[in-house]
């Protein structure tokens, strides 16, 4: 088999492995948290407000009709209009009619700065009406949409890595190969690549704002040019799409080539978390670094594994490869710091997974590289080598669109609630929560008889919880409890009760008290834990 039919099946064999990973991959949510809303997620108001407002963390704008409010029965109110306030972090529904006495689900869909789309949704009741029972759980928005941004940051990341990696490596350790029609072929054959994703990019940008590709218009299409990620995706396409019709051939065009290189290279950073109004500028900046060392790097395998320098200079690629590959190492563990806490969050979430995944892929990579640079420095012979670690870039272009999609792990990241809450004579309860994430979570408390616990057999056992939090302002949230059926604990000895309907409505520490009546009188106990 010829280099070029190896180095042909090395890419058809990782794409496929890339949309293996794309496709396995759980759909994301958004970046920016809700900090608060009004009236609270779950909470109940004697008169509803004027407005409903939901706070973010960041930046978001608004999918176009995609605000709601209806009734427990189903009945959709009319609207007088959504809008967004305080720098674009808060917003307001403005219900055309005052709210009677109901139960009520308020939703809108927005998108944030880092192009996720973010479902909110608040359910409250008004008045005489508390029970939240017959009111659904917002939909979740389709993920098409998501799966189809997915394949195009793909193209995207293989593309900068065909343009401005290739050149950028091309210029630092072979200048003489800029000039070649071989080298310029595969240079203009990666910018349509990176035309085609950036296009896919922008077209599912405009259908994520429209709420479907059906409804993009030239006004939504404007209103995405206006977002840090739309222009920056706009103007890399306009600079690539020069490149790709050849205006490098011409006297000077190699300057355009570099011009492209960059909007490339920023429009990858403005176009994932880098772009999140969280951490402004810092993430952004490392972002860039990190998307320019891992181009440098892996565009310079590809020059060997595609091009074949008759010159490979090894000992100099070998230096530049070492220093880019320190800065992708260094930016990726500072943006890991950024993007991941609790360290547990490394193994349990979408996020941690596939970082785990590109971080093995980047250190197989870097062993074939030290493999190939000994075979080239004693034989001249390391080709096939570098054809294989050519295979391995689609899989961490693949794993970093999926990152750059994908929530990071320190806000999706949950865990159960375990505590054990002794209230003497063999009175034990072990309560259990859910999630930690705030909105909707069940707890559980089990509680086995012992034949030392006096008045255990005179009456059956009585529980009321609340929760409290002095972080989120609320003084007393009282827990409706529901006895399980007999049996379904683990023996005829066990009693099982569990929460119903409970929502948490705000990140923050909170304190779950316990008040327990085994039959001899009501005691209390509590125990904190904190809500992301």
């Amino acid at each position: 088999m010829t280099a070029a039919l190896r180095a042909a099946a090395a890419l058809l064999a990782s794409l496929l492995t890339g949309v293996i990973l794309v496709a396995s991959a759980a759909p994301a949510s958004a970046h920016a948290t809700v900090v608060s809303s009004n009236p609270a997620d779950g909470g109940h108001v004697d008169s509803v407000p004027d407005v409903l407002t939901v706070e973010l963390s960041e930046p978001v704008t608004i999918v176009d009709g995609s605000a709601s409010v209806i009734t427990a029965e189903g009945e959709r109110m009319r609207l007088s209009g959504v809008r967004l306030e305080n720098g674009n972090r808060r917003v307001v529904i403005d219900p055309a009619d005052g709210l009677g006495d109901n139960a009520y689900l308020a939703t809108v869909r927005t998108v944030s700065a880092d192009t996720h789309v973010i479902s909110l949704s608040i359910r409250f009741t008004v008045g005489s009406v508390t029970d939240l029972s017959g009111i659904p759980k917002a939909t979740e928005a389709s993920s098409t949409a998501l799966r189809w941004g997915w394949v195009a940051k793909t193209a995207v990341y293989l593309g900068v890595i065909l343009t401005a990696g290739l050149l950028l490596a091309a210029r630092m350790v072979w200048p003489e190969m800029l000039s070649g029609n071989r080298f310029t072929r595969t240079h203009q054959a990666g910018a349509v690549i990176l035309l085609l994703g950036l296009l896919g990019r922008f077209i599912v940008l405009s259908a994520q704002h429209a709420g479907g590709l059906s409804a993009v218009t030239t006004d939504v299409a404007g209103d995405v040019l206006r977002t840090s990620a739309g222009w920056s995706i706009a103007l890399a396409a306009v600079l690539n799409l020069s490149v790709a019709c050849g205006v490098t051939r011409l006297r000077g065009g190699r300057y355009t080539g570099y011009l492209a290189a960059a909007g490339a290279l920023t429009a990858v950073a403005l176009g994932g978390h880098g772009g999140s109004a969280d951490r402004w500028p810092v993430a952004f900046i490392d972002t860039l670094i990190h998307v320019y060392a891992m181009s440098v790097w892996l565009g310079g395998v590809a020059v060997l594994a595609l091009l074949a320098p008759a010159h490979s200079r090894v000992a100099r690629w070998h230096r530049v490869a070492l220093g880019h590959v320190a800065l992708v190492i260094v930016s990726g563990v500072i943006l890991a710091v950024l993007q991941v806490d609790p360290v547990a969050a490394l193994g349990t979430t979408t996020y941690g997974i596939v970082l785990l995944v590109k971080a093995g892929a980047v250190a197989i990579a870097v062993a074939a590289g030290f493999w190939a640079y000994r075979r080239y420095a004693r034989t001249d012979t390391g080709r096939g080598v570098v054809i294989g670690e050519l295979a391995l870039v689609v899989v961490i272009a693949a794993a970093t669109a999926v990152l750059s999609s994908t929530t990071p792990a320190r806000d999706s990241y949950t865990t159960q609630v375990e505590a054990t809450l002794d209230f003497g004579q063999a009175r034990v309860l072990d309560v259990g929560i859910d999630t930690i994430r705030r909105g909707d979570q069940t707890i559980t408390v089990r509680y086995r008889r012992d034949a030392r616990a006096g008045g255990a057999a005179v009456r059956e056992p009585d529980l009321d919880i609340e929760l409290s939090s002095a972080e989120a302002n609320v003084a007393r949230l009282p827990v409706t409890v529901l006895r399980a059926p007999d049996g379904t604990g683990s023996g005829p000895a066990e009693t099982v009760w569990r929460s119903d309907g409970l929502i948490v409505p705000a990140a923050g520490n909170w304190k779950v008290t316990v008040r327990f009546d085994g039959g001899d009188g009501p005691k209390l106990a509590s125990f904190g834990y904190r809500v992301r």
